[in-house]
């Protein structure tokens, strides 16, 4: 094992937006693509990355569109599968990488898998974390979940909704809440907003520190939520 080297960040303009990319490890190894999920950053890959970067590798991880330092495009209908994907297929061929490893967790892993099915020849081998692969169903996921006003997917629905309601928390909080998640069913009793039902630990987790939580905090400060909440928006198309 070799050292881990620096993170770089660099943006790339590709597919008619720009992508925040962080990089580690030497840029002739084989490259390794670290697609983030909801509500997260590249940051959520910092310790892959150092580890695969000590062992050759060059770890690749993108802001997705909507998040962080990446453009955050206000049409709700740029945010399709196809335009997730778009993007990650034009920063393969902006980096001249015929072929990668991809590891994707959450909505990544969705990437993930949609990237396998819309262009294999790009995919040396797909890690999908959270998300296994389920095909397109014969009704739209709106369709399925009709009735399940509580369930987080329906709640995002609603242009505005859910943003009026994290308004209530600061930032930190509301990722706090999310982060704290350790249910399946993540559905409020009726009348409930999501993120008034979702509670964050009062004390700190155990996998990332409150200085890490600023970090993030501070990003989606920025950036907002409307974007990401766009991906699911987005699910029936």
């Amino acid at each position: 094992m070799g050292t881990a080297g620096e993170v770089r960040h660099w943006n790339a303009h590709v597919n008619g937006i720009t992508l925040h990319v962080a990089e580690q490890g030497p840029a002739d190894g084989p490259a390794v693509l670290l697609i983030h999920g909801f509500p997260q950053l590249w940051l959520s890959w910092r310790h892959q990355m150092a580890a695969l970067a000590a062992r050759g590798f060059r770890a690749l991880a993108p802001d997705l569109r909507g998040y962080g330092d990446s453009s955050v495009p206000d049409d709700p209908a740029v945010y399709t599968i196809l335009h997730i994907v778009g993007d990650v297929v034009a920063l393969l061929n902006h980096l001249g990488l015929p072929k990668v490893l991809v590891v994707g967790h959450d909505w990544g892993a969705q990437v993930a898998w949609h990237l396998c099915l819309f262009r294999p020849d790009m995919v040396r081998a797909v890690v999908p974390i959270g998300v296994p692969f389920f095909p397109r169903g014969p009704n739209p996921v709106t369709e399925s979940f009709a009735g399940r006003d509580g369930l987080y997917i329906m709640q995002f629905q609603e242009p505005g909704r859910a943003e009026r309601a994290f308004a209530r928390y600061d930032v930190a909080t509301v990722l706090k809440k999310f982060y704290s998640i350790e249910m399946d069913d993540i559905t409020a009793p009726p009348g409930v907003e999501i993120i008034d039902f979702l509670e964050a630990r009062s004390s700190p987790l155990p996998w990332i520190t409150e200085e890490e939580l600023g970090q993030y905090a501070e990003k989606f400060q920025k950036s907002g939520f409307t974007g990401p909440i766009n991906y699911y928006r987005m699910m029936d198309t």
